[in-house]
């Protein structure tokens, strides 16, 4: 993981919630062009940076950093739905999943 990795997750996060760069950083009590800067790779964000950043859209540090989930919002929304569901629904989520992915395979 690298310094990329920071700023690409801080923009495909805040782009999911179709929130400006401006809008975020003011929300998050910092400069209007904090977000920004990091997006562009300009600066870092620090560890309590980063903390609000995450608490902010309702997720942990570690989800933020789990580089196996490409988009992270969209991931914490199928989670949350499948948390609402029985075991023999899942099993059908899972399923189409499959479905869906083994028709993408044979494209």
């Amino acid at each position: 993981m690298d310094k990329s990795f920071i700023k690409e997750r801080y923009a495909r996060i805040r782009l999911a919630h179709n929130i400006s760069a401006r809008r975020l950083s003011m929300e998050l009590g910092q400069s209007s062009e904090y977000i920004n800067q990091i997006e562009t790779g300009k600066s870092m964000p620090s560890v309590e940076g980063l903390i609000n950043f995450c608490d902010y859209f309702g997720m942990s540090a570690s989800e933020f950093f789990d580089d196996r989930i490409a988009f992270p919002v969209e991931y914490k929304a199928v989670a949350d739905e499948l948390n609402k569901m029985d075991a023999m629904e899942i099993g059908l989520v899972l399923d189409l999943l499959k479905l869906i992915n083994s028709k993408r395979e044979n494209r």
